[in-house]
């Protein structure tokens, strides 16, 4: 077993050393607080729940240290909600029929906030003492939301909210807020504007409160839990990019004792850009293979972008074929895409990155609008084309080609493409000479009329025969 595992066993009461039983042994021991603070006593847990990498479940550690931990969150929690709630700090009980304790009151929304961690509130007893508890919090005017942590469930569903299991305070207000704003408590642009922060509000705050409430023995835990779930979190990781040949899992793909990996991966990238993300943690995360801090986007343009130039280079030597080369189907679906993009962007005001843009002027013959730089080009063609041959433009068969050019294609591709053609490209077709959008629907109707036309005159001509009747 690990080291920092393997000293916090309770070598007295467990009857044996660490290096007499395996790290997966389904074997009772004793261990101790990890911190050492004093009051935390021994506690018993077989040998496979301290060493069971990330997937080990909630309940494995000190029970005292997960009460600090509960604690902690809940004032992280408390101090995040107060930059939007107006929270009376200090109050923490209210008038029922009797005195009740409770976590967060909000006097001017008649609304008491009540934080269930899912260490001590999943056993069946305590889940009916909280859903009694708010039945009486309601019945005397309190608005009263549980925040039960996962695994736990809703006990009312109209007013209670789930949040992740050892949710970051920033992650759990902004759940909660939404909620809050779902109920008509708060507006829905408060619960945005917090969420778009992105980040902790009132750290520091919380710190002061966590010191001055459960000592500064309670910050050591925290950071300690922190660590160890930060760790888990990389072991996953690693364990993610070798079975997928990449470090960019999608939300809700692979979770970690109820938390998100990919949404843990994204804050990594965003803390690292930003600079601050540990350095530890940088030089560890630069150990994953495929790890970078760029965005799930900027790494798949830059991946398709270093394919997409490799091969266009690479045509334009003689060597191209013994290249691997991008599949043209690939780099065109991958070209569209990033036009594509671009364009919907630039409706939105914006554009694609600076460096994003440098980038693609670098490979050789790459243009945004191809199909309009092409058409010019084609039109021009089809001028040269009727003043050499003088044939009007509906004469020219489909698969016709003239001076190298595929004329014939390039005509039926403009008439079955007509939608996609704006006003402008539509007039300039139309001016060359013997232009139809549909020359054989023409030629057709022409067809039509020459026959009656013949037949017409030819009835003209005939005599009329008179057959008069004998006798």
């Amino acid at each position: 077993m690990k080291p920092e595992i393997a000293k916090t066993l309770n070598i007295e009461k467990s009857g044996f050393t660490a290096d007499q039983v395996s790290v997966g042994a389904n074997v009772r021991a004793w261990w101790n607080c990890p911190d050492g603070l004093p009051g935390h006593e021994p506690w018993c847990t077989v040998v496979n729940n301290r060493t069971g990498g990330f997937r080990r479940v909630s309940g494995t550690g000190c029970p005292d240290c997960k009460l600090v931990q509960t604690s902690a969150q809940e004032l992280r929690l408390k101090a995040e909600l107060g930059t939007v709630l107006p929270i009376q700090v200090e109050r923490d009980s209210v008038r029922t029929d009797r005195t009740e304790k409770v976590d967060i009151v909000v006097p001017p929304m008649s609304l008491i906030l009540e934080f269930d961690g899912s260490y001590y509130h999943a056993a069946p007893d305590v889940a009916e003492r909280d859903a009694e508890k708010a039945r009486r919090l309601r019945a005397a005017g309190w608005t009263t939301v549980r925040i039960r942590e996962a695994p736990l469930t809703p006990l009312d569903t109209t007013f209670d909210v789930v949040v992740r299991f050892l949710a970051n305070p920033e992650e759990a207000a902004a759940d909660v807020l939404d909620h809050l704003a779902a109920l008509g408590l708060i507006t829905q642009q408060d619960a945005q504007t917090y969420r778009a922060q992105g980040r902790p509000m009132a750290s520091e705050l919380a710190k002061q409160w966590i010191k001055a409430k459960l000592g500064e023995q309670a910050l050591r835990a925290e950071r300690r839990l922190q660590d160890e779930a930060w760790d888990r979190m990389y072991d996953a990781l690693l364990q993610f990019e070798e079975q997928n040949g990449h470090s960019y899992p999608s939300d809700e793909e692979w979770t970690v004792e109820g938390a998100d990996l990919g949404r843990w991966a994204r804050k990594q990238r965003w803390q690292q850009r930003e600079g601050r993300l540990r350095e530890d943690r940088v030089v560890r995360l630069a150990t994953i293979e495929s790890w970078s801090d760029r965005t799930a986007y900027e790494a798949e343009f830059w991946q398709g972008y270093e394919r997409y130039l490799a091969d266009t280079l690479a045509k334009q030597t003689t060597e191209a074929k013994h290249q691997d080369l991008m599949p043209q189907r690939v780099a065109t679906i991958w070209a569209s895409n990033l036009r594509s993009r671009r364009k919907a962007r630039q409706q939105q005001g914006e554009d694609l990155p600076a460096e994003q843009l440098e980038a693609m002027a670098k490979v050789p013959g790459w243009s945004w609008a191809p199909f309009e730089a092409q058409f010019q080009a084609k039109v021009d063609a089809l001028w040269q084309y009727w003043n050499e041959t003088e044939r009007p433009i509906e004469t020219v068969k489909q698969r016709e080609v003239w001076n190298g050019h595929p004329v014939g294609v390039w005509l039926n591709s403009f008439r079955t493409r007509r939608d996609r053609l704006d006003a402008l490209q539509q007039q300039e077709l139309q001016r060359l000479p013997g232009w139809s959008w549909s020359p054989q629907q023409e030629k057709w109707d022409r067809n039509l009329l020459r026959p009656a036309t013949v037949r017409g005159t030819q009835w003209s001509r005939q005599p009329v025969t008179h057959v008069r009747g004998s006798g």
